[in-house]
């Protein structure tokens, strides 16, 4: 703002407030009305005296050192000569009586004449009398403040106002007379205010205004400070607001306890404590008032000055508190000039920052003048010895122009905040877009880097060190949780556009639950930490969006993971009215109450070490997720105790459950899609409705296992599902073609046939409570290979982690619900064709491997036999007969078929070792421990090359040989088959991986190759115990029911 105009609008300011204070002045101002004169004042003739009261200022009596009553009477006569003093003025003692003039005591006096006729009840208001006074009216006391004496010792100080009262009976004399004495105010004493006179109901009347003016200022001055407090508390925190209600509440504080004076007529303070708050208030204003204006001082003021000031507030206060009253009065004037720097800087302060800086400060500059206004003519009317009724108007004119300062700062800050608002909410948008943009972009390169460490891992697995294959296991895993963010990033992106339509069906909470386990396992890798499905199979179902629910447990679960460094994450389910409640529980680094309410914000994390980055969008999906849903979300946390998330779904009907028709539609939807309309589809939906209809529901609760085939060119699949509608239909779909198709209703359940019989393929549906689709892949994956029995899992789920965590349990193909028929038996017949190419070229691998025969063994052998027959020919005769029924048995085409006789295997057994004892004799020997009467199938050539690895690896590798032992017993319905040696062993190293390891066909069948073929028959395979030096035990155990198990 230009100077000039500055200047032209504070003087303007200036004078409207002097002219208010003028017109208050005159309007309130007393008629011409006679003054007391050597202690004489006559109002006889003064007719006003009815309708107004007057300070009796003038020449009063004064006896020094003095008490002129004495025991409550008046002397007849007085001797001494009294002073005349100008009243009201601080007396001036004799220097006898002490150093300084304002200690002592004495007595004032005046006879006032008046009207009887006007009036006999008449009064007195004392406003100050410095430091202790009685009053007395024609030789009676009628009122006093404190107890004066002639003495310290016996006089109590307090100066309070009071009004005294006198009803003049006879007479028209009032004779007046104040015993005043002040052993305390060094600064001054005696009547050191005017003392107003009038009318009993008239002094009332004028006394009541201005203690009525009083109060309606205090209560305007408190609302200012109290909406200060508030903005305080409900704004940005500026701490200027506090400081602007602490100079408030000082003024308030000031106007209670000077003027009217009506805080101590309230509260009976001491004479110590009113001196000590009129000048703690006056120092606390002065502080709250630089605080006020601080941001606006020069550097230098703005530190080191205010740093000095402070100083120096806090030493006053410290003194006034300490100090008695007498001290405090000696260091008075420090504590004015202490107050006065602020209010004298504020104003040259105020006036050079409107200029230089923004129009609104001219608010604080005209609050400046006002106060500094309102403190001249404090210090005016003070040394003038004026009384005026209580003008409030300076300080309330102060406080609105503050008040208007934080109003226009308010309003403009919200301006600002609306346009910052609004660019947020742009910048906002633009983040989300360019988040989701980058989110697509990063997919591809993500998947291709995955793919690549995939391929790396699997391909140098065997060469590379151990530092290298844990460098890519961890380059995968941090893959995979970025895949986790950038699907957080996407699906924000969609729920924000509204693109997320919600396919509602009814769903096994168990059997999702189970299933997004099985899909997180790997987060669990390297902590003590573990999962648990506690919701039971028998579940009631809810109503949801299957693919959505996994997505909803899939980022709870991963986000309990994140934030738990052991114990147990657990889902949990119950019923409440119609409704399921779910929770996440987990026992992990927990939170507290300020992260629990934005923990559903977008980008909220915890701040701690453990979190590990991610954008914190997991929760803010899934409580929107279950919004969408018509849930609701909430979580509970206390630090270091664990979180527990909860959010509620609709559960369905009892009318709607799983075995109702009314769900048959909507498997039929799931399996096929609502747009395929062909006709094997019509023909297979029709074959289910017509099963439906006259199958009972025990038949659909327990499916029939079908009988082996009598058609040995049909490949046997066998369908796993909980849901028997949908098994019905599968078996509708291959009805026409060349399969045989076994169903099952559980994993478990599957397990068991698998136990039984050989199958091409599996079918399994990912969702199946008790054990899922994963669970299921896995347990079968831990006794076939991915050639030897493929697996095909139906989803309805097509995230990258559920496909990823199919391929992870070994799953060779997937089918995304709601599929084709075509695209399913396509599927199907490449990999029983697979499975059958495989199987072939196993079968005559094996053939091969089996007949072909070692040439060092026979060229060894048959240098044995030469020999023999120049020392021994009956010898000869038994290693020649050994050798051609080794030879023969190895030869058999029966060895290539997956199951032969123990006997079958003993035989070849008993001629490898003759033939190896005669060429080594006593380095090798055998005990045999064959329990009789053991009748069971095993795969062929499956003890022989322990025995043989025994023999050449165990005993022959040192000069003195050892001892193999064969042992066959049976313990129940089980078979034990072991091979020792007490021969050099195996060192850990080596053991830990030595099935491993790929047999290389020139060294003949393995241990790796028999361990697989026994997995595959028993589910066990080989159990090798070693020590280095002692010798090693290699053995297997199948059960007398699977023994007999065929491919047919």
């Amino acid at each position: 703002m230009p100077k000039r105009k500055l200047i032209f609008i504070s003087l303007i300011f200036l004078f409207m407030l002097t002219g208010c204070r003028f017109l208050w002045l005159h309007f309130f101002a007393t008629p011409p009305h006679p003054v007391p004169v050597h202690g004489e004042l006559d109002l006889r003739n003064w007719d006003p005296i009815t309708d107004h009261s007057i300070i009796v200022d003038g020449q009063w009596e004064f006896y020094p050192n003095m008490f002129l009553i004495q025991n409550n009477d008046l002397p007849k006569s007085i001797t001494a000569e009294p002073e005349y003093i100008q009243v009201p003025v601080s007396w001036r003692m004799p220097a006898m009586t002490g150093d300084n003039p304002n200690i002592g005591f004495g007595t004032y006096r005046l006879r006032i004449h008046v009207d009887p006729g006007k009036g006999r009840s008449f009064g007195f208001h004392i406003p100050s009398i410095s430091s202790s006074s009685e009053v007395y009216v024609n030789g009676q006391r009628v009122g006093q403040s404190g107890q004066p004496a002639d003495r310290k010792q016996a006089y109590k100080p307090l100066d309070l106002p009071y009004t005294a009262y006198y009803n003049l009976e006879n007479g028209a004399l009032l004779d007046l007379v104040i015993q005043v004495a002040n052993f305390d105010d060094t600064t001054k004493g005696g009547i050191v205010r005017s003392i107003q006179f009038g009318l009993e109901n008239v002094l009332d009347r004028d006394k009541l205004f201005a203690a009525d003016m009083v109060r309606f200022a205090c209560v305007a001055y408190m609302i200012h400070a109290l909406y200060g407090v508030v903005l305080y508390f409900v704004g940005n925190r500026d701490k200027r607001l506090l400081y602007f209600s602490g100079m408030i509440t000082c003024i308030v504080l000031g106007t209670l306890v000077d003027g009217e004076r009506l805080l101590f007529a309230w509260i009976p303070f001491n004479y110590e404590w009113s001196i000590k708050i009129l000048f703690l208030t006056m120092i606390s204003g002065g502080y709250f008032l630089l605080q006020l204006i601080r941001f606006r001082l020069p550097y230098w003021l703005r530190t080191t000055g205010s740093l000095i000031y402070i100083i120096a507030c806090i030493a006053a206060l410290v003194s006034i508190l300490l100090l008695p009253a007498s001290t405090i009065f000696m260091l008075h004037w420090g504590y004015i000039v202490t107050m006065f720097i602020p209010c004298l800087l504020a104003p040259v302060v105020l006036f050079r920052s409107t200029i230089s800086s923004s129009r609104e400060n001219i608010f604080l500059l005209l609050a400046a003048i006002a106060s500094i206004s309102s403190l001249i003519w404090l210090f005016v009317l003070y040394f003038l010895r004026m009384e005026m009724v209580s003008y409030p108007f300076d300080l309330m004119i102060a406080t609105i122009c503050f008040a208007s300062y934080w109003f226009k700062r308010y309003f403009q800050m919200m301006d600002e905040s609306r346009k910052l608002a609004t660019k947020l909410q742009r910048a906002d948008k633009q983040k989300d877009d360019f988040l989701a943009t980058v989110a697509h972009e990063l997919r591809n390169p993500l998947h291709g880097i995955l793919n690549i460490s995939q391929s790396v891992s699997d391909r140098e697995k065997d060469t590379m060190g151990l530092k290298s294959a844990k460098d890519l296991e961890l380059l995968e895993t941090i893959g995979r949780r970025m895949s986790f963010m950038i699907n957080d990033l996407l699906d924000l992106a969609r729920i924000k556009e509204n693109r997320i339509t919600l396919q509602l069906s009814h769903v096994s909470i168990h059997s999702v639950a189970a299933t997004v386990i099985d899909m997180l396992q790997f987060l669990t890798q390297g902590k003590p930490l573990r999962f648990s499905n506690q919701v039971q199979p028998s579940f009631p179902l809810v109503i949801a969006d299957e693919n959505r629910l996994i997505q909803i447990l899939i980022n709870l679960l991963h986000n309990a993971v994140k934030y738990s460094y052991a114990g147990e994450v657990a889902v949990e389910a119950r019923a409440e009215n119609g409704w399921a409640v779910i929770s996440v529980r987990d026992a992990g680094i927990g939170m507290n109450a300020d992260v629990l309410e934005s923990i559903f914000e977008p980008y909220e994390q915890a701040a701690h070490p453990v979190a590990g980055g991610g954008f914190g969008l997991g929760l803010s999906i899934c409580k929107q997720l279950v919004e969408l849903h018509g849930g609701t979300m909430k979580a509970s946390s206390q630090p270091n105790k664990g979180s527990v998330f909860t959010f509620t779904l609709k559960l369905a009907g009892s009318s709607e459950q799983r075995s109702g028709s009314a769900d048959q539609d909507h498997t039929k939807q799931e399996l096929w899609g609502q747009d395929q309309r062909g006709a094997l589809e019509s023909a297979a939906i029709a074959f289910e409705q017509m099963a439906a209809a006259s199958v009972p529901p025990s038949a659909l609760s327990h499916p029939s296992h079908p009988q082996p085939s009598p058609l040995p060119g049909l490949s046997r699949v066998l369908a796993v599902d909980d849901d028997p509608v949908n098994l019905k239909v599968l078996e509708s779909i291959f009805a026409a073609e060349p399969y045989e198709i076994v169903t099952a209703t559980s994993g478990k359940e599957a397990l068991a046939l698998l136990d039984q019989r050989s199958y091409d393929l599996v079918i399994s549906d990912v969702m199946m409570p008790g054990m899922s689709g994963y669970e299921l892949t896995a347990r079968i994956r831990s006794r076939y290979s991915v050639s030897e029995l493929p697996v095909l899992l139906l989803t309805a789920c097509s995230r990258d982690e559920d496909i990823e965590a199919g391929f992870r349990a070994g799953a060779n193909d997937y089918v995304t619900k709601p599929m084709k028929a075509t695209e399913l038996k396509s599927r199907v017949k490449s990999l029983t064709k697979l499975k059958r190419s495989v199987n072939e070229r196993l079968r005559m691998e094996a053939a091969w491997l089996q007949a072909q025969i070692k040439p060092h063994f026979i060229l060894n052998t048959f240098t044995a036999i030469a020999e023999l027959s120049k020392v021994d020919t009956d010898r000869m005769d038994a290693l020649v007969e050994e050798l051609n029924n080794y030879i023969r048995l190895s030869i058999d085409f029966q060895n290539s078929d997956q199951s032969a006789p123990l006997e079958h295997e003993l035989s070849l057994v008993q001629s490898y070792l003759y033939i190896k004892k005669e060429r080594f004799g006593d380095r090798l020997q055998v005990v045999w421990n064959v329990e009789d009467a053991i009748q069971v199938q095993i795969p062929p050539l499956t003890i022989q090359p322990l025995v043989e690895n025994a023999v050449i690896h165990g005993i022959l590798s040192r000069a003195s040989g050892g001892e193999v032992t064969i042992s066959i017993t049976q313990s129940g319905h089980e078979v034990k088959v072991s091979v020792s040696d007490n021969g050099i062993g195996i060192d850990e190293a080596k053991l830990a991986h030595i099935l491993d390891r790929q047999v290389d066909a020139r060294t003949g069948i393995g241990l790796h190759n028999t361990d697989r073929r026994l997995k595959q028959f028993y589910g066990s395979g080989l159990k090798i115990d070693s020590r280095l030096g002692e010798g090693t035990t290699v053995s297997f155990s199948i059960a007398k029911s699977h023994a007999g198990k065929t491919s047919y």
